[in-house]
């Protein structure tokens, strides 16, 4: 098991180069569309935005007329969040920092964590995080979180893959602790001669387990979906989204 915190090294420009730079942007918007048809939130709201990175869903949000605040423990991305922001005249906060820690003067209709930006410091520190979102969620609003669906990840486990573009090349192996729930993969980015390596451990809840986050958290489960369509969660389900009230 990884003691150190490597969020702290993984989350870098080569990460955000290869998997944040590179989402088209019509999947940003539709997979912001069918979040605020499932919540039924209306423009003018606040959300707030836990693991926000570079903003993709944060300043779509705010283009839509929500009152967004983005939080991430990475300075650059707060920075890019804020110089995007910037340049497409829209209004919203980028706050770097911790959310284990979080404290804000924020109390949100919606809070959200999405794409896999849950699961990084193990159940003590993920139960920390969600505390931090239940105080910063108002009474009868929601909280989103979409994972990576455990299930279908054990079923359709790949140990190594490689992938090769524009950008470089890049290998992964991975290991799948049954005891502790958790994926521990190497990555290893070649280009133009440079070689960069990166370990990550992540924890794959069940819906048990998660369920009992979000209660210990004073969050009530209300629904879970097996995508941003809102299709019925199963073992087959690439995703894990949770819609919880506070």
């Amino acid at each position: 098991m990884m003691t150190t915190d490597w969020t702290q090294e993984y989350f870098d420009d080569t990460y955000r180069r290869l998997f944040l730079d590179t989402v088209e942007p019509a999947r940003t918007r539709y997979q912001v569309q069918q979040l605020l048809r499932l919540c039924a939130v209306l423009p003018g709201a606040a959300v707030l935005d836990v693991g926000c990175g570079v903003g993709r869903h944060s300043i779509e949000l705010a283009r839509l007329g929500f009152r967004v605040t983005g939080v991430d423990m990475n300075a650059d991305y707060i920075a890019v969040c804020r110089e995007r922001t910037a340049q497409m005249g829209l209004k919203a906060e980028f706050y770097a920092m911790d959310s284990r820690i979080m404290k804000l003067h924020v109390r949100a209709d919606l809070s959200v964590s999405l794409w896999s930006s849950f699961g990084y410091y193990g159940e003590i520190g993920d139960l920390e995080i969600l505390r931090r979102v239940s105080e910063h969620t108002r009474r009868g609003g929601h909280v989103v979180l979409d994972v990576e669906n455990r299930d279908y990840i054990v079923k359709h486990f790949v140990p190594e893959e490689w992938h090769e573009n524009e950008q470089g090349l890049v290998c992964e192996k991975r290991r799948f602790d049954a005891g502790h729930g958790t994926v521990s993969t190497r990555r290893v980015v070649l280009r133009g001669g440079e070689r960069c390596e990166y370990h990550r451990v992540l924890r794959m809840y069940t819906v048990a387990e998660l369920a009992a986050l979000l209660e210990a958290a004073g969050l009530r489960p209300e629904r879970w979906c097996g995508d941003y369509d809102g299709s019925r969660f199963g073992p087959e389900s690439k995703r894990m989204i949770v819609i919880a009230e506070r």
